[in-house]
């Protein structure tokens, strides 16, 4: 779906001196309802992932539409007419329209622009736009101007709303900006689920060259039950004397297509709250559960499909339903299992991958637990010291585990095994991880 078409727009800057007059009278009225304080951004976080664009990046314009239709506009005798690109991260390089990080108000202005980044808690991005006035009937460009638009959108896990700031900068032209004006309508959703504040977004505000408008956009999930997923899209509106016009982002086919997208839910823990389903967490296995933590690893490293090992394999994905868990349980940990002599008691039969994902041996095939990978945890007494160590079936003949087995068990010692199930417990709280949702392992492979 192209950009929507903007029709009649902006006057090339003319030198007269009314012309200059007018557009000081209007820069001093601007800066008198902005603030000269500039919004701190945080830092970059040291886990974020960048959104692939729908088939790839494309530059995306609605200059052959507007083009294609100089005729029409003639024959209705309009004699400018406008229309907008949206700069890819090479175009955007290529003609500085940003400035150094410093010149930012969002954790991702520095990165390459054009891109959506996120967290689970949090999307980010920097777009560009450049718009060129067309002189009506010949195409011919008579003016350009270059804006910024700055977004962080910001979730709450306890709360089912969250917050939107949102920053436009007109960063260069050479076009008159006298009565220039822009408005936002963001769309967060059809029905009444989403209440939407976007005030003060909602009403023509004035800019200026060198200038930025910015303001901070509520939403907030009415519904109370399940859950419900928010695909946010934008249309900016300008406005000058000589016309209006309009470009869209987050729309089907657009730039951002698909990518602001927002999850509340009332599924886990005690409170509804509100993530971005997006970014796929990692779970980091404790070092305190250190054989618990080898075994993961140990099985992450040798199995062929480096099962919730980045970078070498698939992430995992969760198993909600209580009875598909019981049953992939009873078949990895069936009765072929016993407790290794000298596991320290109370032991018990601890699998990877985990009982409550889609990729535990049972959802791979698995029949019986006697076809995983075979490990044990043996302990022995040295001076008084009690030392435990991982070690696995076929160690020493000096074999290793079969690469290409569906799961992986072990006998276990009951602490590590139900430590590391409850840490992954809270973190699926805190995450807000739902039926078939992706997360990682860290278990030390690097």
């Amino acid at each position: 779906m192209a950009i929507a078409s903007a029709i009649t727009l902006l006057l090339p800057a003319a030198a007269s001196a009314a012309t200059t007059s007018a557009q000081e009278n209007a820069a001093q009225e601007v800066k008198a309802t902005q603030s000269d304080v500039q919004r701190q951004p945080k830092g970059m976080p040291s886990d974020y992932e960048v959104l692939p664009e729908k088939g790839g990046y494309s530059q995306t314009s609605n200059c052959t539409e507007v083009r294609g239709n100089l005729d029409s506009l003639a024959k209705a005798g309009q004699d400018r007419a406008v229309c907008v690109e949206w700069g890819s991260p090479k175009e955007s390089s290529k003609t500085k329209i940003l400035g150094p990080r410093d010149n930012g108000s969002v954790w991702c202005y520095g990165q390459k622009e054009n891109l959506v980044y996120a967290t689970r808690t949090e999307l980010c991005s920097v777009r560009t736009a450049h718009l060129l006035v067309l002189e009506v009937p010949t195409g011919r460009v008579l003016g350009n101007a270059y804006g910024v638009i700055e977004q962080e959108i910001e979730t709450q896990n306890g709360k089912p709303e969250f917050f939107e700031y949102l920053n436009f900068t007109l960063v260069d032209t050479d076009m008159a900006t006298a009565g220039m004006t822009v408005s936002l309508t963001p769309v967060c959703s059809l029905d009444t689920s989403c209440k939407q504040s976007v005030d003060p977004w909602d009403k023509p505000r004035p800019v200026v060259e060198g200038r930025s408008v910015d303001g901070t956009i509520s939403r907030l999930w009415t519904g109370d039950q399940g859950n419900k997923s928010f695909l946010l899209s934008y249309k900016m509106h300008v406005t000058i004397p000589a016309g209006s016009g309009t470009w869209d982002w987050g729309v089907d086919g657009g730039p951002g297509d698909g990518q602001y997208l927002v999850r509340c839910d009332n599924e886990v823990g005690a409170t509804k709250g509100c993530m971005v389903p997006a970014f796929r967490p990692t779970f980091e296995v404790d070092r305190k559960y250190k054989e618990a933590r080898q075994f993961i690893g140990m099985v992450q490293a040798s199995m062929s499909s480096h099962p919730g090992w980045e970078g070498h394999g698939e992430p995992l994905h969760r198993e909600s339903v209580q009875s598909e868990v019981d049953k992939n349980r009873a078949i990895v940990c069936d009765s072929t299992f016993s407790k290794w002599p000298s596991t320290p008691d109370p032991a018990q039969c601890d699998e990877f991958p985990f009982a409550r994902t889609k990729e535990s041996g049972r959802r791979m095939g698995v029949t019986s637990g006697a076809s995983c990978q075979q490990y044990f945890v043996t302990s022995q007494t040295i001076e008084g010291q009690v030392y435990l160590s991982l070690l696995w079936y076929g160690y020493t003949n000096g074999e290793m585990p079969p690469a290409d087995a569906k799961c992986a068990r072990a006998s276990m010692p009951k602490n590590q095994n139900e430590g590391v199930g409850g840490d992954l417990g809270r973190k699926t709280i805190q995450w807000r991880l739902l039926e078939n949702d992706a997360y990682w392992v860290d278990a030390g492979n690097g």
